[in-house]
């Protein structure tokens, strides 16, 4: 009986820090209606169009969430360090997790028509 009360207990503690870790997931819907400010860097399909900027589309939605909030921390320097930081200073981090999985969702190619 002491056995199958501990299985359940690893089990059911393996489940809790399983959950407890996850990130709330983004929603490339809402990022989109947030990307307008990102366009004239980024490209509205998210391919700058100059070699300085990033090209965000198709990128790791983790990555990008983290250097957002590497941007808004001001953890981040040089460069557009500190347009980019005006650009998220103000974004919740359900927003940065939103605009995260737009771009992320996009194909490397930009937006498809």
């Amino acid at each position: 009986m002491r056995s199958i009360l501990a299985v359940l207990a690893a089990v059911a503690l393996t489940l809790v820090f399983f959950f407890v870790g996850q990130a709330p997931a983004g929603d490339p819907d809402a990022g989109e209606a947030l990307a307008s400010g990102c366009a004239s860097c980024h490209g509205s399909d998210g391919i700058a169009a100059v070699d300085r900027y990033p090209s965000l589309a198709g990128q790791n939605e983790g990555y990008l969430f983290k250097a957002m909030r590497a941007y808004q921390d001001g953890d981040r320097r040089g460069g557009q360090a500190t347009v980019m930081h005006g650009q998220v200073s103000g974004l919740s981090e359900q927003e940065l997790r939103d605009l995260a999985a737009y771009y992320a969702e996009m194909p490397r190619t930009g937006a498809e028509d």
